[in-house]
């Protein structure tokens, strides 16, 4: 079961963030977790083998993820901790990135739009360890190391590299829902990180095995 089955080292060169836990003025990122889509989405757009050309303006990860040639686990810190840098304050530029429409100025009138974010991003030399099912994508390379960008506006840079595979695995229980798997769930960090409990490597092939034939 293990032919399939990559396991990855990703070391964090520069810093990211995503607003996964919330605080005043802000949001911080849980640095434990470096989620499954954000790794395959990372490198799909690596690859040149985006699922979409344009962003969706709703999200649909089962029909994206249906073009993507890889599965993932999550990915965790080895010894459940990585370091996060002080809090720093990120602007939006919504008048840019909406268009300012007319819905949007109304919404920024409003006061229930922010235009900067205070937030925690993951530093440096941080790691995460877990596993990717399909092709090997340092095969394809041609190169025993990958960079992808990841985490909000594709700041953060990720150095990848091959390991060896877990005898288990976690996954992310939203991701496998989208094909009507349940796993056991241990916490979550948001509604879209559903950190399941250790699976064998024989229970994960199985439900992407389903994913490829929804």
């Amino acid at each position: 079961m293990t032919n399939l089955w990559t396991g990855i080292l990703a070391e964090v060169l520069s810093p990211f963030y995503y607003h996964g836990l919330y605080v005043p003025s802000g949001g911080a990122t849980d640095a434990t977790i470096l989620t499954d889509t954000a790794v395959i989405f990372a490198l799909a757009h690596t690859f040149g083998i985006p699922p979409t050309r344009l962003p969706r303006s709703t999200p649909d990860y089962a029909a994206d993820l249906a073009r993507i040639p890889w599965r993932a686990t999550l990915f965790q810190a080895p010894n459940g901790y990585n370091p996060t840098l002080p809090p720093v304050r990120h602007i939006v530029d919504v008048d840019r990135e909406g268009g300012n429409q007319v819905s949007m100025q109304r919404n920024m009138a409003s006061g229930n739009f922010k235009k900067f974010w205070w937030v925690h991003e993951v530093a440096p030399s941080a790691q995460y360890v877990g596993a990717l099912w399909g092709p090997n994508p340092f095969e394809w390379a041609g190169n025993p190391e990958i960079i992808i960008r990841v985490g909000v506006g594709r700041m953060g840079l990720v150095r990848l590299k091959a390991t060896t595979v877990p005898d288990q695995v976690v996954l992310n229980g939203a991701t496998t829902a989208l094909w009507g798997y349940s796993v056991p769930e241990d916490y979550r960090i948001l509604d879209t990180i559903r950190v399941s409990y250790p699976l064998s490597l024989k229970e994960a092939t199985t439900i992407w095995m389903a994913s490829l034939n929804p």
